[in-house]
């Protein structure tokens, strides 16, 4: 659950909100997004606030209207076929319904199948949505994302790393050795076709018997492909080592 805290802001008399406050429809959208993207709209103005609570309330009173008309709607042709065809068996073997007491269960059946609906499931969640809007609000004033949004998000999300790493494939290439090349001054240069996450400035790489530090990664030609070139000094001897990493250079 997509969930901001606004305990850390002013309290206002009365707690009023206004939609209107900054940009309303930074805020509309504030409200329907996930934590993170959110807090992004916040930063350039928007008020999610009082459009969460607007949206609670339309979400809760609409699914709960929305399920009571699909219901009413749902339910008496089914009934009425049923109890037509319970007439029909009566008629032709008035003990038919006698034999088969599940007969009766007639009615269940067709609730049972209305509630599992995908689009009764969709009513019911717009409903609890909104209950959980209303609740955050008046418990600690917090905004809840929209979960359909949150899943548009992350959809978006996983494609562009999709599309980034079959851009990444095409210039880094293929997965191959790494490259490890020394610089004048002691300093080395490792060429890889992937990056390495777990390089960073606040640890020590141990290549060899001599230590090193991570000064910058940078992108670099090598041979008809690109590579990540992680250049690494020599540590001072006496840097304090948090962190260590034992590396082991391809066998040229």
């Amino acid at each position: 659950m997509c969930v901001t805290t606004w305990s850390d802001r002013p309290a206002r008399p009365g707690v009023t909100v206004h939609p209107v406050d900054g940009n309303p429809l930074l805020g509309l959208l504030a409200a329907l997004l996930p934590e993170e993207q959110r807090e992004a709209l916040v930063r350039r103005g928007a008020e999610p606030l009082a459009w969460s609570v607007l949206l609670g309330a339309v979400e809760l009173f609409a699914g709960i209207a929305l399920l009571v008309s699909d219901a009413l709607t749902w339910f008496p042709p089914l009934a009425d076929e049923a109890a037509q065809r319970m007439w029909e068996l009566a008629e032709s073997d008035p003990q038919a319904i006698a034999r088969n007491p599940q007969v009766g269960h007639v009615g269940a059946v067709i609730w049972l199948s209305w509630l599992l609906r995908p689009y009764t499931a969709l009513l019911a969640g717009m409903a609890v949505v909104g209950v959980l809007r209303l609740v955050a609000f008046g418990v600690s004033r917090e905004v809840i994302g929209e979960p359909f949004a949150w899943l548009a998000v992350r959809a978006v999300q996983a494609v562009r790393r999709g599309l980034a790493g079959s851009r990444d494939k095409v210039r880094f290439g293929p997965d191959r050795p790494d490259r490890v090349l020394e610089e004048p001054g002691g300093a080395l240069v490792v060429l890889s076709n992937r990056p390495k996450a777990d390089w960073n400035e606040r640890i020590t790489l141990e290549i060899g018997e001599r230590f090193y530090r991570l000064r910058r990664v940078e992108e670099r030609q090598d041979g008809i492909w690109w590579a990540y070139a992680h250049l690494l000094e020599e540590a001072p001897s006496n840097q304090i080592i948090r962190s260590l990493i034992r590396y082991l250079p391809p066998a040229s």
